[in-house]
């Protein structure tokens, strides 16, 4: 099931702090990726970033919401537009992508109607950088949402702001896979409810 000793645990781990932020979920380090839990979030931001075409390349705006362990993130990917696919450092990011409609409401991921709703998962460790690079060609491995509809769960957005100031509020209970050069067929649960800050100059930040 695991290629080049990829190991996975799957452990709950809650994140400490407010109940308006609480995250469960974990996944165990492989040979490309570290341990990966929400126990530690010092940033949750939301507002639009551009995702990724097929080929790397810069593909269209989205409305996201970004939960992470690295503080005064909105700050740091000004500085990093990049970061999510050229880290500069350790860390871990759980990004959830919601239709880019400005509607609320509840989205199931791979549903018809709810196109552009899904999630990732991103740990990096700067030690298995070269090995991420060597095995899949990119200095990332992002733990991709799955989407079969009705398998893999869902994400609600019961409040949306871009605003300076404003806030965004919502709650998910999603499914991610392990990146496919490690030839894992885990699943890997992740729920959990957030009130993020909006992130003005979100846009321009690429996703892997």
């Amino acid at each position: 099931m695991h290629k080049a000793g990829a190991v996975f645990l799957l452990v709950a781990a809650a994140a400490c702090g407010n109940n308006e932020n609480t995250f469960y979920g974990s996944i165990g380090p492989s040979t490309i990726t570290p341990f990966i839990a929400f126990d530690n979030v010092n940033s949750v931001i939301s507002g639009r970033a551009t995702l990724a075409n097929p080929d790397g390349g810069i593909g269209s705006p989205a409305e996201v919401v970004i939960i992470s362990d690295r503080p005064r993130l909105c700050s740091l990917l000004v500085q990093h537009p990049d970061y999510f696919r050229n880290p500069p450092e350790a860390y871990v990011a759980l990004i959830l992508f919601y239709p880019p409609n400005d509607h609320l409401g509840t989205f199931y991921p791979g549903r018809g109607g709810d196109e552009g709703a899904g999630g990732e998962i991103i740990g990096v460790d700067p030690a298995k950088v070269q090995a991420t690079i060597d095995l899949t060609g990119n200095r990332v491995a992002p733990f991709p949402g799955l989407n079969a509809y009705p398998c893999c769960g869902y994400m609600s957005l019961r409040d949306w702001s871009e605003a300076p100031g404003g806030e965004s509020a919502g709650s998910f209970s999603l499914y991610f896979g392990a990146p496919p050069q490690l030839n894992s067929t885990t699943a890997f649960p992740f729920y959990g409810q957030f009130k993020a800050a909006v992130c003005t100059t979100l846009d321009g930040t690429l996703l892997p």
